[in-house]
């Protein structure tokens, strides 16, 4: 069996996919990388790089399309060609991808906000397309979070805070905290239409997620498919911001620090009974988000907890990073490298029956 690793570049996730490719020698299975450019519709395959599981090494070839796609690609904010999402559709329907990933995040929160069990952990989120939607939230609440539709990594996330002497926009890059005070509303407006024209915004109120000493938190908790198609957790850690910053995410400076460490240092911030509504989201959310959407491989779920111990699901990623798990369980790894081959066999055996 032939598995796919696709990036968005040559270069990105290369260290992951080695110790990946290095893995599947006890599994009898080939691996090769690419990038959805390189996938050749017109004679149906793909160059890339075979991994050589006798040299470790990689070697450039042009190869038939693989039985099983591991999709890591990241389009960030940016818009995806045209060909390019041509090219990534078309091999979904010739080759089976582990994970079919999440629409929008809009899309996601207005189905998953209906469950009757998961209802209670969404905060409230709107979706704005003009300035004047965003004031009238923010004359509303006085402090809103607005964040792009299809973010990641706390990229394009502001903080706007009502003021005497108009609005302040504060937002956090590479662990620093930059402020912007508007005073007039023409002024304001005039900066968030460049925004909105650029990309699609999600409006919600600001939440206290930050310890005593105001610095933002998080949990982050990575999951993945076994071979018996049940969600595993591979580790979660705490993502923990600046003073007075507005994310936690680690590529805006946030740091990674292990759940009972912090609860150590900041006893007040996580109550006890915080855990069996965590494990009631596990339960619930990962199998509720299948059944809606398209098949999932692995989840990184990030839960906020509020000065009443009250807890929010902020984000759910289908294509979750692994910084967090490797600096505080690095000893999980093995498992994760594993586990694209393991949820392969799932699959295989599963897609034969079904006769697909």
């Amino acid at each position: 069996m032939l598995i796919g690793l696709m990036a968005t570049s040559d270069t990105h996730e290369n260290h992951y996919f080695t110790e990946i490719a290095k893995a599947a020698k006890s599994f009898n299975m080939n691996v090769c990388k690419f990038t959805p450019e390189n996938i050749d519709i017109d004679v149906k395959k793909v160059r890339g790089e075979r991994f050589d599981a006798e040299k470790e090494t990689w070697r450039s070839e042009t190869f038939d399309l693989p039985d099983f796609v591991y999709d890591r690609c990241f389009h960030g904010l940016s818009r995806v060609s045209t060909e390019m999402r041509d090219k990534i559709n078309w091999l979904k329907v010739n080759s089976s991808f582990l994970g079919l990933g999440l629409p929008g995040k809009w899309e996601v929160y207005q189905t998953l906000k209906k469950h009757p069990l998961l209802e209670a952990f969404f905060p409230e989120t709107v979706q704005v397309t003009t300035p004047e939607e965003i004031s009238g939230h923010l004359e509303r609440l006085d402090k809103i979070i607005i964040k792009p539709e299809f973010g990641a990594g706390g990229t394009g996330i502001y903080l706007l805070t009502k003021t005497e002497g108009g609005t302040l926009v504060s937002m956090t890059k590479k662990g620093t905290k930059y402020d912007r005070q508007f005073d007039s509303k023409s002024q304001l407006n005039k900066w968030l239409q460049h925004l909105l024209n650029r990309y699609s915004y999600l409006c919600q109120p600001y939440l206290e997620l930050c310890n005593q000493k105001k610095e933002p938190f998080d949990l982050r908790i990575l999951l993945q498919k076994n071979e018996k198609n049940q969600w595993m957790e591979r580790g979660r850690g705490i993502r923990l911001g600046q003073q007075d910053g507005i994310t936690s995410n680690l590529a805006t400076g946030g740091e990674a620090i292990s759940l009972e460490a912090f609860i150590k240092k900041n006893p007040e911030s996580i109550p006890i009974a915080a855990e069996q509504k965590i494990q009631h989201i596990l339960r619930t959310l990962p199998a509720e988000t299948e059944a809606v959407f398209e098949r999932l491989f692995e989840l990184g779920i990030d839960l906020g907890i509020d000065k009443k111990g009250q807890i929010w699901i902020m984000d759910i990623n289908s294509k979750p990073g692994r910084k967090i798990i490797q600096t505080l369980q690095p000893e999980s790894m093995k498992d994760i490298h594993r586990a694209p081959f393991q949820y392969s066999q799932f699959l295989a055996d599963h897609l034969q029956k079904a006769g697909e």
